[in-house]
């Protein structure tokens, strides 16, 4: 028998339905071929879980065309269609042995409510039904029945803050090669829950560390052959929205665990809606003094949630005070960066920044001089969520207005990692404030620079959903007050 052969690639990016603004091609790194899997070798990302036990296998990995996002809103179709063209053309060719997709899961189009799911089926229709064809997919994914019906293994990220992409590609790619080999035929056991989480969801504490824990110990235990427990990206305004419970066995089932863990995460449920300490609490603990950097993030403006990243609530609460050490805050304002750039460093300028899309704070009006700037800037990650990465930003401006360092950029990020800011030459370390646009993913790749704090604060990512228009969604919990009893769904058909 020859190098088996696999072929990864897709899409990744998480959308808000209620952000206005769509996300264009130049918002997405894409790499492929050798360029691609040399870039996730060895890197905590689901591509380079893949790649890594691929290669530890002998098996050969080829990757089309890999789209990878900040989370924001929609994503144009012709961006969909240009990566989904590219991964058929390589389906048809036919070398290959198994598909293993690493994507994201919570995607929108304006026309597509689960493009993930189209994605899938377009490769179905190559390649039939007997190639093996399993994915890896963010916690926060938005599974649905067609995904189900098309994936003969779907396996989740188990940590939030999430630190296991590697291992959920690694995961997903057992499961095609053990297909191929014989040793594994996957049944699904799967139960829908219309609940979301909100604020008190990371896997590290109750009520979902005992869950996890559960489910870890039944695969440990051969119950099952892998878990996975999808708590849904809370701002899509989708049909079906909502938890999952994925309990795959070899061979048969695992009816009861699936019910299990599902019917104690509905009984749980009020104990997810969590709450957030005050932004003001936190300004007055950096103006008294503390031996390490705060690190905030901006719950109301998330761009890891699918903000525009432009709110300018945070800003003024700094601007505000004389009393505060050196911050360090973000906004994304193209005009701004046009005009910093224009003027050139070390001049001073007047600009008015942010406000356009995040409307729960006007825009704001701010003299100051720029130190840094530039038409690009390389960031790698210093993990250890999506340790290794390497992503390349747009235009980009550091604006120092008195003691606040004001980061413009062109486009959102999340600053996930100290290395967004370092690449504007900000020292994160250097800081006694930075803000990142993050409810708590920050937390893992901050933790080694200052203490980690999400505060409450107000906008289209707030955890306060009562003030968003969902319509398609509804009806879920805490919204509504629904009876549910946890029922098992049956592959490749209609939800229960």
């Amino acid at each position: 028998m020859g190098t088996r052969r696999i072929l990864a690639g897709g899409i990744a990016q998480e959308s808000h339905s209620f952000n206005p603004v769509p996300m264009g091609r130049s918002w997405f790194n894409v790499c492929a071929g050798v360029e691609a899997v040399a870039a996730a070798r060895g890197s905590n990302s689901v591509l380079g879980g893949i790649v890594d036990a691929a290669e530890a296998k002998g098996v050969e990995v080829i990757v089309p065309t890999v789209f990878r996002a900040q989370s924001g809103g929609p994503v144009e179709e012709a961006v969909f269609e240009e990566m989904r063209n590219l991964m058929c053309d390589a389906a048809r060719r036919g070398d290959f042995d198994a598909i293993v997709l690493p994507l994201h899961g919570g995607m929108l189009t304006p026309s597509l409510e689960d493009p993930e799911g189209a994605l899938m089926a377009a490769l179905r229709g190559i390649v039939g039904d007997d190639v093996p064809l399993t994915v890896g997919f963010d916690l926060h994914a938005h599974v649905t029945p067609e995904i189900l019906a098309r994936c003969d293994l779907l396996a989740g990220y188990l940590t939030n803050p999430h630190g296991d992409q590697g291992r959920t590609g690694q995961r997903a790619f057992l499961a095609a090669l053990n297909m191929l080999e014989g040793r594994l035929r996957p049944a699904l056991a799967a139960v829908h829950l219309p609940m979301l989480t909100f604020g008190n969801d990371r896997t590290d504490e109750e009520p979902l560390l005992s869950l996890h824990a559960r489910a870890r110990a039944a695969v440990e235990a051969g119950e099952a052959y892998d878990v996975s427990i999808f708590n849904a990206q809370q701002f899509l305004d989708v049909r079906g929205l909502g938890q999952w419970v994925l309990a795959y066995g070899n061979g048969a089932a695992p009816d009861g665990l699936a019910l299990e863990l599902a019917g104690t995460l509905w009984d749980r449920r009020r104990e997810l809606i969590g709450t957030y300490p005050p932004l003001d609490e936190y300004l007055d603990k950096a103006a008294r003094g503390t031996d390490r950097p705060l690190i905030l993030g901006d719950q109301g403006d998330r761009v890891a949630g699918g903000s525009p990243g432009d709110g300018t609530y945070v800003l003024r609460a700094l601007l505000a005070r004389d009393d505060l050490p050196a911050s360090a805050v973000p906004i994304a304002d193209a005009d701004a960066v046009r005009a910093c750039r224009a003027a050139g460093v070390g001049a001073v300028v007047t600009v008015t920044v942010g406000g356009r899309y995040s409307t729960v704070a006007p825009p704001v009006t701010v003299t100051g001089e720029v130190v840094s700037a530039g038409a690009s800037a390389q960031v790698v990650y210093d993990g250890p969520a999506d340790a290794g990465y390497r992503t390349t930003l747009g235009a980009y401006a550091v604006l120092h207005v008195g003691r606040v360092n004001l980061v413009l950029t062109d486009q959102p990020y999340s600053y996930l990692d100290p290395g967004y800011y370092r690449a504007m030459g900000i020292d994160p370390a250097r800081m006694g404030l930075v803000i990142t646009r993050s409810g708590y993913h920050f937390t893992l790749n901050y933790a080694a620079v200052g203490q980690c704090v999400t505060v409450d604060t107000p906008g289209m990512t707030s955890y306060r959903v009562g003030e968003l228009p969902f319509v398609k969604a509804r009806p879920f919990f805490p919204l509504d007050e629904i009876e549910v009893t946890p029922r098992l769904h049956a592959r490749g058909g209609a939800l229960p």
